[in-house]
């Protein structure tokens, strides 16, 4: 992930979360691409669908954050992998369905 932490001061919340494919096969890896801003941001968190919870910490003092995140599934079925961006002063969402097959 990538914070810098000399990007201070206030920026719209705002979060978006996308991946490289949306159909894959069991046991596939799936590489995902967030992007959050928001003052006093505290954290990015990530769940897969089937009980796999990623999250990235964030110092309060961040006001942008991005990076990779991966994760592939061990079994079919289709999936709504949810990801929201926590700040201070509220939080913000985006969702990605990945079909495993």
């Amino acid at each position: 992930s990538c914070l810098d932490n000399s990007i201070t001061g206030t920026r719209a919340l705002t979060f978006s979360l996308t991946s490289d494919i949306t159909t894959a096969i069991v046991d596939q890896t799936v590489t995902f691409q967030y992007v959050a801003t928001g003052t006093k941001m505290v954290g990015v968190i990530v769940n897969y669908g089937d009980g796999v919870v990623d999250s990235v910490f964030t110092p309060g003092n961040v006001v942008e954050a991005s990076g990779p995140l991966t994760h592939l599934w061990v079994v079919t079925g289709t999936y709504v992998v949810s990801g929201r961006v926590e700040t201070l002063l509220g939080s913000d969402t985006d969702e990605v369905t990945i079909q495993v097959n």
